[in-house]
């Protein structure tokens, strides 16, 4: 009898401190890096928010903790939208976030842990479409960066609502429908045809200032050489004039010279007729003649 007693009180202690073990081991709990614990006790989203490292959780049946990843991730979207003309548009974007930490109970109250879906990826969407319709086709890829910048603001606001936070919103590529990319492959065929018609056309209003500065050159040569002949004429003319004024110096005082000048001037068909020096007449020229 005394045996049975101890073996009951044995297994009584035994189960004592298993219920004990159960105890201890199922009121702590640990939180792995990067993350943070919410406390649900009986369906209810605790208000504080359990951060990394071990915690003692009681009591324990009526308390879990679900833990949400605080660290920074990546998504990438491909949203269809559209320009502000109407033109379609295929944007990709990536974006890093990560969960507000000390909010992460009210974004597990609010929306659950598949927030990713339910909020990220439809903000993101709506985000690209409102930022595309404020441009014209042609200018979203000269104003990429702005674009960048609006969705990223806007997706800011969005996410800060469910207690998300926006690290960095990229824009990764941007691509056109097959009707506008031809489009804008014309338009730049008629833009280089367009170029090389401008260049032709300098090429030739080069030529003819070529040619012009040519008969330019060739007209200044002309009048330089006309100008050499005349002032040539010009000084044999002044030579001329001065020997005939010489001569006709010579002359003046001179009777025996001017017949004799008369006399070698005449045809050589006439016969020449000296007379006496002291008759100062001379024949005229046809009674010289034979």
């Amino acid at each position: 009898m005394e045996g049975r007693v101890k073996k009951v009180r044995s297994i009584g202690v035994a189960l004592v401190i298993v219920m004990v073990l159960i105890v201890i081991f199922s009121s702590y709990t640990i939180v792995d890096p990067g993350h943070r614990g919410v406390v649900i006790m009986l369906g209810r989203v605790e208000d504080d928010v359990l951060g990394e490292g071990f915690h003692l959780i009681l009591p324990p049946m009526v308390r879990q903790v679900v833990q949400m990843d605080v660290r920074t991730k990546k998504i990438e979207i491909s949203a269809e939208a559209a320009s502000q003309d109407l033109q379609l548009l295929q944007v990709r974007g990536i974006l890093n976030y990560h969960v507000e930490p000390q909010a992460a109970n009210r974004l597990y109250q609010e929306i659950g842990s598949d927030y990713v879906n339910i909020a990220i990826e439809p903000a993101m969407q709506e985000a690209v479409k409102a930022a595309t319709t404020q441009y014209a086709v042609e200018n979203i890829l000269v104003q990429r960066a702005e674009i960048r910048d609006r969705i990223a603001a806007d997706l800011r606001e969005r996410l800060a609502r469910v207690h998300i936070i926006v690290d960095a919103f990229t824009l990764a590529d941007v691509t056109f429908s097959v009707e506008f990319d031809q489009a804008i492959e014309r338009k730049q065929i008629a833009e280089q045809e367009a170029l090389q018609k401008v260049y032709e056309l300098r090429s030739a209003e080069k030529e003819v200032e070529i040619q012009l500065a040519r008969a330019e050159g060739a007209k200044k040569a002309a009048i330089i050489a006309a100008e050499g002949r005349a002032e040539s004429r010009r000084i044999e003319a002044e030579a001329e004039a001065a020997a005939l004024e010489l001569i006709a110096e010579q002359l003046r005082d001179n009777e025996a010279l001017i017949r004799y000048e008369w006399a070698t001037r005449l045809g050589p068909n006439v016969t020449t007729v000296l007379l006496p020096s002291d008759q100062a007449i001379i024949l005229g020229g046809d009674s010289l003649l034979r």
